[in-house]
């Protein structure tokens, strides 16, 4: 049986993370949450007022290992995977395997974070990491983070490809995605809703300034070039 999964945040493939973040910090106010390097990447990731995470990929040593600069020379910028928190680990493999969503990448030495991945090829289209975390210490934000903006928005809704919708909703049923609608899954948490189609985040409580100065206007979608995916400000 699958344990408790916890919707816990959407990742971003950036070829650089500092110029997403007038718009990420300064214009939506996400909070930092906590960055970090290993081999292949950096990330840097912001909390939003319900809760929910924005983590940005960066390459990063790559000659160790490439993929977060092959998944960029592929498509440019763009939705990487989504991250599900799991009580235990080794369970939740367990219970994607016998449902049909076998997992790669299974690492458990470092003690403040196991993780193991679902293909897209077998989750229907979007990378999926299930992740078990213990206490780690806190890094400080960069010197050069530009100041939050007034009030924090909240990131409401995802929406990720599928190529095999049937296979992404059954996953996300699997993790505990509630149905809410067609093609619409609401997870325990921060109360996100993800919905299948093409790449996008949805934003609300963002003030009528922000929404005009990138969006037009309320509820227009635009494409932020450093993001690659399409964002919606309410």
């Amino acid at each position: 049986m699958m344990p408790p999964a916890l919707l816990d945040h959407v990742s971003i493939a950036v070829t650089e993370a500092r110029p997403a973040w007038p718009l990420l910090r300064r214009a939506l106010g996400g909070s930092w949450a906590i960055s970090g390097t290993a081999p292949g990447f950096r990330f840097s990731t912001l909390r939003y007022a319900n809760g929910m995470c924005l983590e940005l990929l960066e390459p990063h040593r790559t000659d160790e290992n490439p993929f977060v600069a092959r998944f960029l020379s592929r498509g440019g910028p763009g939705l990487h995977h989504l991250t599900f928190k799991v009580p235990d680990l080794a369970a939740a493999v367990e219970a994607a395997t016998a449902a049909g969503y076998p997992c790669f990448g299974v690492r458990t030495v470092d003690p403040s974070w196991h993780e193991a991945f679902i293909h897209p090829k077998v989750a229907g289209g979007t990378l999926v990491q299930l992740a078990q975390a213990g206490p780690a210490p806190l890094p400080p934000p960069p010197a050069d983070l530009p100041p939050a903006g007034g009030a924090t928005a909240a990131l409401r809704v995802v929406t990720c490809p599928a190529t095999e919708e049937a296979r992404t909703a059954g996953l996300l049923r699997l993790l505990g995605g509630q149905v809410s609608g067609a093609g619409e899954f609401t997870f325990r948490g921060p109360g996100v809703r993800i919905r299948i189609g093409p790449a996008r985040l949805e934003f609300t409580g963002v003030d009528a300034v922000t929404r005009v100065a990138y969006a037009g206007g309320a509820g227009i979608p635009f494409r932020d070039p450093h993001l690659g995916v399409d964002l919606v400000l309410a």
